[in-house]
């Protein structure tokens, strides 16, 4: 399996991001990985990591969409020419699947996220960033309902010892059985210190014209 200094999303601050991204958002195949968005900001950041790895002619698009949308699609083109529509009867907005075939990369991202706890410490804000950008939201007083969601209860677990651990920041994990889904709660007091440790890495709270948002 390697050392842990070998995992090479543990290696940089662009790569923690991804790696919490890709945790946030992403979804994997076989043979294939990538990066589930409507958020265009999020779908570039993921395609200049992987055009550090692969040519720009290896990306693939997919853009599920309204069948009665029909906007011009040529923001997408920068991310790859490889685009491919599908109508979608149930979307509201077009959302996109961003992705590459490897398994290589496909196991690299799984090995990093088995040794999540191992992550050095000054990654931790920028792999953070990475999930409050795919999935968090905060009011806009930047202090209440400060939080990430997520599908199971293995991943908010151990993103809360992660925070603990590194960052010395106090969270809660709530069950919402309606929506079936877990929600890793910032207290109102360290969400202050936790919005300002992951502001530098984050796209959505340096996006002036993108307030915070709650889900």
């Amino acid at each position: 399996m390697g050392s842990i200094e070998s995992i090479m999303l543990f290696r940089t601050v662009r790569s923690a991001y991804i790696l919490g991204l890709w945790l946030a958002d992403g979804y994997s195949w076989s043979s294939s990985i990538g990066l589930s968005s409507a958020d265009i900001r999020l779908l570039e950041r993921f395609a200049e990591f992987l055009m550090m790895l692969f040519p720009k002619n290896r990306l693939r698009l997919r853009i599920y969409q309204p069948a009665n949308f029909h906007r011009d699609i040529s923001r997408y083109l920068k991310l790859t020419e490889n685009v491919v529509k599908y109508p979608h009867s149930k979307a509201r907005q077009p959302n996109c699947h961003l992705y590459v075939n490897s398994r290589p990369l496909l196991r690299e991202f799984r090995r990093a996220e088995n040794k999540l706890l191992k992550m050095p410490n000054n990654l931790v804000p920028p792999y953070f960033a990475g999930r409050f950008d795919g999935d968090g939201s905060v009011d806009q007083d930047f202090r209440r309902d400060c939080r990430i969601v997520y599908s199971n209860l293995r991943e908010a677990e151990q993103d809360r010892r992660l925070i603990k651990k590194n960052l010395f920041i106090s969270s809660t994990i709530y069950y919402y059985k309606t929506a079936k889904t877990y929600c890793l709660y910032i207290s109102r007091m360290d969400a202050p210190q936790f919005l300002k440790n992951i502001k530098p890495y984050s796209v959505v709270l340096n996006d002036k014209l993108s307030l915070p948002r709650r889900d």
